[in-house]
């Protein structure tokens, strides 16, 4: 009886060793400012700030972006991390974009992806731009890189943006709203 208790005992104090691990998912949640000194090939004068909501598999993105030639643009948009293509309706493109995409976890949930198609109506017929992104979190959860690869009519090309976290500033929930 009493080896019985130690057994039972020792079970009881070694079982969180055995138990399944924590969920160990990067949070994208938090409130972003591009650091231009980290960033490259991006357009002349570009200023960004980005907000994201992020739970589970879902995901939100709030940015306000302006450049010297666009000036001022917002971008709203909602993802599902589970790589299923959705058609959306794409914030601040030109009137007749029609725009596809699909959002998932890298191998290993290091990184997000988002992979998305616009077609806008031209002079010359539709032009189709293909952009991917990866949204990738430093460890200590402080820097969110951002790769961007386009191909455009125009070629194909890179950028990176770097974003640090504003010191402080937790987003409120997201509304009910999807971009895609």
């Amino acid at each position: 009886m009493r080896r019985l208790l130690l057994i039972l005992a020792a079970a009881f104090l070694f079982s969180p060793l055995f138990s399944a691990p924590e969920s160990t998912d990067p949070d994208f949640s938090g409130a972003w400012v591009l650091d231009k000194d980290r960033s490259f090939s991006n357009p002349a004068g570009l200023e960004q700030t980005l907000t994201i909501f992020h739970g589970g598999d879902a995901l939100k993105l709030e940015a306000k972006l302006k450049t010297a030639a666009q000036g001022e643009q917002l971008v709203d948009e909602a993802w599902t991390l589970d790589g299923q293509e959705r058609e959306y309706v794409p914030g601040g493109s030109a009137p007749g974009t029609k725009a596809k995409g699909k959002a998932y976890w890298l191998a290993g949930r290091r990184a997000i992806v988002i992979d998305d198609e616009r077609t806008t109506p031209g002079q010359k017929g539709p032009v189709t731009q293909h952009t991917t992104r990866k949204l990738a979190l430093s460890p200590d959860g402080t820097t969110l890189t951002v790769d961007y690869y386009f191909d455009t009519p125009r070629g194909q090309f890179e950028s990176k943006r770097v974003f640090v976290r504003r010191a402080g500033a937790v987003p409120d929930a997201p509304g009910a709203h999807s971009s895609a």
